[in-house]
């Protein structure tokens, strides 16, 4: 069944051997979350990272319980409903497998098996294919949402890729054999399947976004993967610009419950987590658990039925390309070179907060990976968010876009050291503070920036003497008295200018989000361009998209309805009143697709759209 993966469904219970699965799997519970929804699709389980499968397989493992064909029930009640089914299939973690084949599994080098499969072994070819062909055949299945794959990847020691590795081989060799591998292994089975069922469509969990930031290789369907249950707001805001940068069919899946304590997710904040995806031309996913006994959850109540609709009202925006004034580099040399093979373990925390800090100064940005270096051109600022591996080759075509006229702007210590070298301006290391976060408790280990109206904010981290190109003032102190160096430094570099952040503003601003720092960055920005959109309340975030002869602005409210980091769930989000827009441009006409009241003043080279109220997700249309 051929339909857009926009809205879907995902069920998922990773079957065990001690429930009896299938005794209270009906059909109607089923239908219930169907005529709910409206999806475009549903995706429920057959195999989890336990490795049982949730059908009577004849190539795999029953779970012990299997009391009926669970599966069966799911397909044939999507189907009746005209609906495509995908397959939650853990691929790389498969503990059933691992215990029977003991030499197909993945060993540490203490010698201790793994649950995870050895990627030199057979395991696409004697389990993951046959499965897959066996689901095809027998169940019409559409399409499969492989988990439990690159981020499930561990350092392989076992006999297997003894023919691929030496005694005494680094662990950055050893990851990126391991990253290669991968990648042939989804191969494997992605071409073999596509060969065997043509319109079949796979995504391998996270391939392809900020877990591995390369140019796609593995001729997978569609791009995915499911963000974090908690700060899922902000997940969504980072996963969802690094995915869409592969200009690739995808979706995000929020999980529909907080999983500390397992509390369902209103729908006011189901319907925050999906603006954040919307606005960015993707796809959105709901995940439900299945119960353990593989049945749909009874539920009542209208929280799936409210977000489904504010998902569909808003599908224009699917597979619109999103546009930007800043460019924001994600150099994938660095993020291996301190990444566990493809799982972060800190990596990407710069990157992350320096993305946060600049939305949350109203910047309108997109994440464009190193392989799309040349297209940095469209962007009229580009910050490269304290890489340390940066090659060679890319600082060249950085600095060449600067040259050109753009406005490169370098954040953090070691960063701008580089780049200053390169433009003959040699910066002196001020102030070294390696210290670990267990001893930075002595407030002289901290320097201050100070914002405006005197409050002060504290940095961690080496800090830069930029000597006469600097700009403004950092504190060794939270006093005025306590004067140490330039705040900021600004070059011109041919036609352009390149700006430094000479301290690791991305690092303090992921543990730490404070107003101080968000002004602080926006100086250093409008000092490059000023924003292209101008908003007059904060808590706003603002995406941009193409459409035909104009734009689509998007306005999320990022309000939370929450004052503690213990309140995981919450049920209001308090409305934004009187906002204000002005967007720089010649636009004639402006539509409100969503059906909002605004008033509108046009000038020769803008427009100011008044919005009464703000609730979650506003989208304004601007013609030219």
């Amino acid at each position: 069944m051929e339909r857009d993966r926009f809205f879907g469904l995902h069920f998922d219970f990773h079957a065990s051997n001690t429930a009896e699965i299938g005794i209270r799997t009906m059909p109607e519970d089923i239908e219930w979350y169907i005529e709910q929804a409206n999806p475009d699709f549903i995706q429920c389980d057959c195999k989890g990272h336990p490795g049982n499968s949730s059908y009577p397989t004849k190539v795999g493992k029953p779970a012990d319980g299997l009391r009926s064909d669970n599966l069966r029930i799911w397909c044939d009640m999507a189907h009746k409903h005209g609906l495509p089914v995908y397959v939650h299939y853990s691929g790389v973690w498969d503990k059933e497998y691992t215990e029977a084949y003991p030499e197909e599994a993945s060993v540490d080098e203490e010698g201790r098996g793994s649950e995870r499969i050895s990627l030199f072994g057979s395991y696409v070819e004697r389990r993951l294919i046959p499965q897959l062909k066996e689901l095809i055949t027998e169940y019409g299945i559409d399409g499969a949402w492989i988990d439990g794959d690159c981020w499930a990847v561990e350092r392989d020691y076992s006999r297997n890729i003894r023919p691929y590795i030496y005694d005494g081989i680094s662990t950055m060799e050893h990851n990126r054999i391991m990253r290669g591998a991968f990648l042939k292994y989804v191969g494997r089975y992605v071409d073999e399947i596509h060969a065997f069922a043509p319109g079949f469509k796979i995504a391998s969990n996270w391939a392809y976004s900020s877990y591995i930031p390369e140019k796609p290789s593995v001729h997978v369907d569609f791009l995915s993967g499911d963000y974090p249950h908690n700060d899922s707001v902000h997940a969504a805001r980072y996963e969802g610009r690094c995915i869409a940068a592969q200009d690739m069919p995808w979706d995000l899946m929020a999980w529909a419950f907080e999983w500390t304590h397992f509390t369902d997710k209103p729908a006011v904040q189901l319907m925050q987590e999906a603006a954040m995806v919307l606005m960015l031309g993707g796809g959105f996913q709901l995940y439900i658990t299945q119960n353990r006994d593989g049945s749909a959850r009874k539920y009542k109540g209208n929280r799936v039925r409210l977000v489904g609709e504010f998902v569909r009202e808003r599908q224009f925006l699917f597979r619109k390309k999103t546009i930007a004034q800043v460019g924001i580099f994600y150099s994938a040399e660095s993020y291996y070179h301190d990444s566990n093979i493809f799982n972060a373990a800190g990596a990407t925390k710069a990157l992350i907060g320096t993305l946060n800090c600049i939305l949350d100064a109203q910047y309108t940005a997109n994440i464009v990976l190193e392989y799309q270096k040349e297209s940095l051109w469209k962007y009229d600022i580009i910050v490269v968010p304290q890489w340390k591996y940066i090659k060679e080759e890319e600082k060249k075509v950085l600095l060449e876009h600067a040259r050109n006229g753009k406005n490169l702007v370098i954040v953090g210590a070691e960063c701008c050291m580089q780049f200053g070298e390169l433009i003959g301006k040699p910066f002196s290391m001020g102030k070294e503070k390696h210290l670990s976060e267990k001893e930075l408790t002595d407030i002289e280990d901290f320097a201050w920036i100070m914002d405006d109206d005197g409050g002060f904010a504290g940095i961690k981290g080496d800090i830069l003497d930029i000597g006469i190109i600097g700009k403004g003032t950092l504190y060794s102190n939270a006093d005025l008295r306590d004067r140490m160096f330039s705040a900021y430094g600004l070059a011109a570099y041919g036609e352009g200018k390149v700006l430094f952040v000479p301290f690791d503003l991305g690092d303090t601003y992921f543990d730490a989000r404070s107003y101080i720092m968000v002004n602080y960055l926006k100086k250093v920005l409008v000092e490059a361009e000023k924003p292209m959109v101008e908003i007059n309340r904060k808590n706003i975030d603002i995406s941009l998209q193409e459409d035909r002869d104009g734009i689509l602005l998007n306005l999320v409210n990022m309000h939370q309805g929450r004052h503690s980091t213990k309140i995981l769930v919450y049920d209001e989000i308090p409305p934004i009143y009187g906002v204000e827009v002005k967007v720089h441009g010649a636009y004639r006409q402006v539509f409100m697709p969503l059906g909002e009241a605004v008033s509108c003043e046009y000038g020769a080279d803008f427009v100011k759209i008044k919005l009464d109220c703000l609730e979650i997700h506003s989208v304004i249309r601007l013609m030219r």
